[in-house]
């Protein structure tokens, strides 16, 4: 039984570390050399976002039977591949979707960017490899982060202002353009960082190899919220740690 987008709030994903989730250890590796798996941690929140529960991740080759796994309720989309369209599943999403899909009614945009980014994550993690080593810290996420990220992770709310960041050569990480005035640390992979325009939820969403250079990468959920509106964006990143200890955008989404 699907529900009411208009009755669907976030779904708590505490769940996902309680039923039997092996892959949501965590990971302790840091510059040893081994073979360090995929595994995802509390920010993969798809499996929570499907209409049934009957799905089960006993390990990462159960990812895929997510990409077919209707969703909670169907979304009416236009500006599709073949106009306007509906999409149940993260298989519709990726057969069908373009840069430029819109939802139909605009209520339902917000649960469109979860279900989407959640379906890119599901396939990061799909095709991600195994580890050989990690630079990764073991605490990631602290009030140190946004001086160590790159600037993207900055609150971009227009195309114009992201360009001008981009530009700007003094600008190197997401402090430098947001300094953070107060950070609410929750657990070791979800932290929310305030700013004087709002506020970006900040989540660990999994771990693994995804450009097959042998080192670990984390993958990182981001819930942009502006201060006094109702803008909301949601964007996906990898981002890994070299030898020397330097963090390292791998890519956004």
């Amino acid at each position: 039984m699907k529900y009411s987008l208009f009755k669907f709030t976030r779904i708590s994903v505490i769940f996902l570390c309680s039923i039997g989730f092996t892959s949501c250890a965590s990971n302790e590796s840091n510059g040893k050399t081994k073979s360090i798996p995929v595994s995802w941690s509390s920010g993969f929140t798809l499996p929570s976002m499907l209409a049934s529960s009957d799905v089960s991740l006993n390990n990462i080759s159960n990812l895929s039977e997510l990409i077919s796994a209707p969703w909670y309720a169907d979304i009416d989309v236009r500006d599709t591949k073949s106009g306007e369209s509906v999409f149940s599943s993260c298989a519709d999403y990726f057969d069908k979707a373009e840069s430029t899909t819109r939802t139909i009614r605009d209520g339902e945009m917000n649960a469109y960017l979860e279900f989407k980014i959640m379906c890119e994550a599901t396939q990061l993690l799909i095709n991600a490899q195994n580890s050989k080593e990690s630079y990764l810290p073991n605490t990631i996420l602290n009030n140190e982060t946004p001086k160590l990220w790159p600037k993207i992770f900055a609150l971009q709310i227009s195309t114009k202002e992201s360009m001008r960041i981009a530009r700007d050569a003094e600008l190197r990480t997401w402090a430098d353009v947001t300094p953070i005035t107060k950070v609410d640390v929750y657990s070791k992979t979800k932290s929310t960082y305030f700013h004087d325009e709002g506020y970006q939820e900040v989540e660990i969403l999994g771990f693994g190899d995804s450009n097959n250079d042998g080192i670990e990468d984390v993958f990182i959920v981001v819930h942009d919220h502006l201060e006094g509106g109702d803008y909301f964006n949601i964007r996906l990143f990898v981002l890994s740690v070299n030898s020397s200890g330097i963090w390292e955008l791998i890519k956004d989404l």
